[in-house]
């Protein structure tokens, strides 16, 4: 399977059951597309750590934490946002979490 993402995805090779690329060169690609929603974001982060018991989160140098408790304020972060987007799309005016 081809990679149907192109060359975007940094230094390495195409694994063949997936297509994606592996490896890496440590590169990441967090840009805010909305550069309005950059203070936002940052908010949102903070209180994800805080209602994951993760105290003083914006203190933190991250490379301190575990990937582990770092992916997980990523992971309920998008889980949010996933809430957001399918609660504005159906018009509803609460988000259940």
């Amino acid at each position: 399977m081809a990679n149907v993402f192109g060359t975007g995805f940094g230094a390495g090779t195409t694994t063949p059951t997936t297509g994606f690329r592996s490896g890496g060169g440590g590169s990441s690609n967090n840009q805010v597309l909305v550069s309005q929603a950059r203070a936002a974001l940052e908010q949102l982060k903070q209180q994800t750590a805080a209602e994951l018991g993760i105290q003083n989160y914006a203190q933190q140098y991250k490379g301190d934490l575990p990937s582990r408790v770092n992916g997980s304020v990523g992971g309920y972060m998008v889980k949010k946002m996933i809430a957001l987007a399918e609660s504005q799309l159906s018009g509803s005016t609460t988000v259940q979490s």
